[in-house]
């Protein structure tokens, strides 16, 4: 190119990203024209082909016309195939894509026991913060029928499962701190105490505390 270098600049370094991010897409189109049946038909389908979440937004648009905001939030290697399912059921005209970061939890298939029986959920955590559990509604309404209770009653029970087991962890893992803090500190004693294991370490750290104060 005349009148400048023939050089190629190259930038190299690395992106700053948060930890416990992703990224995802999120799928949106507009209808007023399609029944509801369609939507909830239209939802089921996005789901069974791997959204991460579907839902409907209450809308006014031309002329006041009612109508849903259809959202769909999906990995981008599902976008094309949800678009598909989209375009097939609704007929609509154009669906609105945009990437976007999110924050999210670390998240595990998780049981707990309860005086009805197993209820499954999903534990989640995050660096610093005491771990969540949500019941799968299935098994809660799975236990609610089969016994004759109430589903909040079902759920709470798992839920107090969940915080009995934790609190249990976290005292098993204070013990063992505890008694790995015992082990380091029986092992630096003197030879005196090593030579006598019944001489108590406190008191012959107290008398050497008065040696070197004289």
């Amino acid at each position: 190119i005349p009148g400048r270098a023939n050089l190629l600049r190259i930038f190299v370094g690395r992106a700053a990203v948060p930890s416990q991010t992703d990224l995802v897409t999120i799928l949106e189109t507009n209808l007023d024209d399609v029944s509801g049946e369609i939507v909830g038909h239209t939802q089921r389908r996005l789901f069974d082909a791997g959204a991460l979440d579907v839902f409907t937004t209450v809308i006014h648009m031309k002329k006041q016309r009612p109508g849903v905001l259809l959202s769909v939030i999906t990995k981008a290697s599902h976008a094309e195939q949800l678009e598909s399912i989209i375009f097939e059921e609704t007929a609509t005209l154009g669906i609105r894509r945009s990437i976007v970061e999110r924050s999210v939890r670390a998240r595990e298939q998780c049981t707990v026991e309860t005086v009805w029986g197993s209820v499954q959920g999903k534990r989640g955590w995050r660096a610093g913060e005491q771990p969540t559990f949500a019941p799968e509604f299935e098994d809660c309404a799975r236990i609610a029928a089969r016994e004759g209770v109430a589903l909040r009653d079902v759920y709470r029970a798992a839920e107090s499962a969940f915080a009995d087991r934790v609190t249990s962890i976290s005292l098993t893992d204070q013990a063992r701190a505890h008694a790995g803090e015992f082990d380091e500190h029986r092992h630096d004693a003197s030879e005196d105490q090593r030579r006598d294991p019944f001489r108590d370490h406190h008191q012959h750290d107290h008398d050497d505390h008065h040696h070197d104060h004289d």
